[in-house]
């Protein structure tokens, strides 16, 4: 996988230990954290360092790819892959003041067409919680279709909520995504 990404607005980037402040600052807010799965709240000091830590080997074993999403320079979220069966599951979360402005959808279209040119894997699973309205719609804006209701972990909320499961196989992704060679550069 590539180390950077361009899209026309966003810079998709690895994560360095200068970003941990601010992926503190962002995912540590309440409402970002209680729509996730695998994030912890109270977000604490050295949480942020400690993921961005596990990156390179991550990278390395091809079990997970996480890119920094930045706008203008700035970090706004992030958007990954963590290997799912024979295909990568796509997550992302974006911070509260970058809500509503299309960055989840055109980084996620600039991640699943790049993982589509360049790994041999048939499909992307993804999912969220099924309160979150927003997610469903990028997702489903990318081509991902609704395949199952599953009972998920909220690490934040420290319950199993009800969530859904959804998948893009790669002959639906062609009608949905740019090839990665089309991305801005």
């Amino acid at each position: 996988m590539k180390d950077v990404l361009k899209t026309d607005r966003l810079v998709l980037r690895h994560f360095t230990h200068d970003d941990a402040p601010r992926v503190q600052a962002l995912v540590g807010n309440w409402k970002v954290a209680r729509m996730l799965a695998r994030v912890p709240y109270p977000y604490r000091d050295g949480m942020a360092d400690a993921w961005i830590a596990t990156h390179d080997a991550r990278r390395a074993s091809g079990e997970g790819y996480a890119y920094a999403i930045a706008a203008d320079g700035e970090l706004v979220g992030t958007i990954g892959l963590d290997r799912d069966g024979d295909a990568y599951e796509l997550g992302y979360w974006i911070g509260e003041p970058h809500w509503s402005k299309g960055i989840a959808t055109e980084a996620g279209r600039a991640l699943a067409a790049h993982a589509f040119d360049r790994m041999p894997v048939p499909k992307l699973t993804a999912g969220h919680l099924a309160e979150n309205h927003a997610s469903g719609r990028v997702l489903t804006k990318l081509g991902f279709r609704y395949i199952a209701e599953a009972e998920i972990w909220s690490e934040a909320r420290r319950e199993k909520l009800r969530g859904l499961k959804m998948e893009l196989s790669r002959s639906r992704a062609g009608a949905k995504l740019l090839p990665a060679s089309e991305m801005a550069r």
